[in-house]
């Protein structure tokens, strides 16, 4: 809670007096956050809720922020990826959530399920992949873009069900 909604509303709330018009401002969400039933699911846990409840909050403040900031020119948008090839989706804790089978589950056992999550059969989408929308969102090119709650998700959320 304290980084993942925290950190934007702090982040943000500091920055927006000493943004000028033109300004983009991206944050990052996240699929889970807009995922039917995963803040209530017993299943992931209460970090796991938390971390939904989190990012579903921010989908909701992208959209009240906006509104505020438009009359200034200024735009406010967030990603929402799926799983991401970082060291935050490799690692013991997610390899059991995707493997609850396996006691002591793989990498190679994870990536196996991994692509179950999105519709396109991927296991995870590349970090590179965020960056170059971000690129996109703060240039010019969208500069009427704005309040925008955009999934990353290799069809994620039309397989797994929308709730935001």
């Amino acid at each position: 809670m304290d980084v993942d909604l925290g950190g934007v509303l702090n982040t943000v709330g500091l920055t927006v007096p000493h943004l000028a018009a033109g300004a983009s401002i991206i944050v990052t969400g996240s699929t889970a956050g807009l995922m039917k039933g995963l803040i209530d699911s017993p299943a992931i846990g209460p970090g796991g809720s938390g971390y939904a409840w989190a990012k579903r909050t921010i989908a909701s403040y992208v959209e009240a922020l906006a509104l505020q900031l438009a009359p200034h020119m200024i735009r406010i948008n967030a990603i929402h990826p799926t799983n991401v090839n970082t060291a935050l989706l490799h690692n013991e804790d997610i390899y059991r959530a995707f493997r609850p089978d396996l006691e002591n589950p793989t990498r190679e056992d994870a990536e196996a399920a991994f692509p179950a999550m999105q519709a396109m059969p991927i296991p995870y989408i590349e970090p590179g992949d965020v960056s170059e929308l971000v690129a996109f969102l703060a240039s010019d090119r969208a500069r009427y873009m704005t309040g925008l709650n955009i999934r990353l998700d290799a069809g994620a959320m039309l397989k797994g069900g929308m709730s935001f």
